[in-house]
């Protein structure tokens, strides 16, 4: 699902009087199942608090020495998101709503490439042509651009507001996304219906990416892998 940290809070600590025994406890009752879904140790971030109190949360803990981290607030400050999406590369902007005052006003997240104001559009899959008439930040700020990993609201005008639907995707004119009815995908099972509990070619569901849904089809399968409870892959 794209999450590649994760920050694990292990709460209540005050209970236990910061027994780091308890902490180690929990830790490695733990991991083997975050290990077992992909996770390395190295991508696991612990942080013992006490949410009640407020202790190691904004504040450096001083009841444990055992524990040489940073509070929660640092560490998820520290933490660098999007480093790996491209602000050079195509514009992608899945639309997650839309509203309609004054004006027609979307809004969505920046996934790839840069919206700067003034900027032509297409609305894909439809391919209807939009332009950008003004920018806010997750704040409702204006701002004149906006780079991947951040929450934006485009004031744009369109012929038609029927032409804009959750799911739909905003690029530059020049650099649309392509449009299939056939893609290969890599896919994490979790969980299957009780009267469809086998995955095959044939196999009908229904599919959600971002805030669009739709009836999929499975056309085949090309390969598969198991991992076990110890992290151990099998590719079948």
């Amino acid at each position: 699902m794209g999450v590649k940290k994760l920050v694990i809070i292990v709460n209540k600590m005050d209970d236990c009087k910061w027994a780091q025994a308890r902490f180690e406890e929990i830790q490695s009752k733990l991991t083997p199942f975050l290990n077992a879904t992909g996770y390395a140790d190295e991508d696991l971030i612990w942080i013992p608090i006490a949410g009640l109190t407020g202790e190691n949360i904004k504040e450096p803990l001083n009841k444990a020495n055992w524990y040489k981290g940073k509070p929660l607030l640092e560490v998820l400050d520290d933490i660098k998101i999007g480093e790996d999406r491209d602000a050079g590369g195509p514009l992608r902007i899945p639309i997650l709503d839309k509203m309609k005052d004054k004006d027609l006003i979307v809004h969505g997240k920046v996934e790839s490439g840069t919206i700067r104001l003034g900027d032509k559009l297409a609305i894909m899959p439809s391919g209807n042509l939009a332009q950008v008439l003004a920018l806010f930040d997750g704040k409702n700020q204006v701002v004149k651009y906006a780079t991947p990993g951040e929450n934006v609201q485009i004031k744009i005008n369109v012929a038609d507001d029927d032409l804009i639907q959750k799911g739909f995707v905003l690029c530059k004119r020049e650099f649309r996304m392509p449009v299939t009815d056939i893609w290969e995908a890599e896919v994490d099972i979790l969980d299957l219906l009780e009267y469809k509990p086998i995955i095959s070619k044939g196999y009908t569901c229904y599919m959600h990416i971002h805030t669009f849904g739709d009836e999929v089809v499975i056309k085949d399968i090309v390969s598969s892998t198991e991992t076990s409870d110890k992290g151990e892959v099998t590719i079948k």
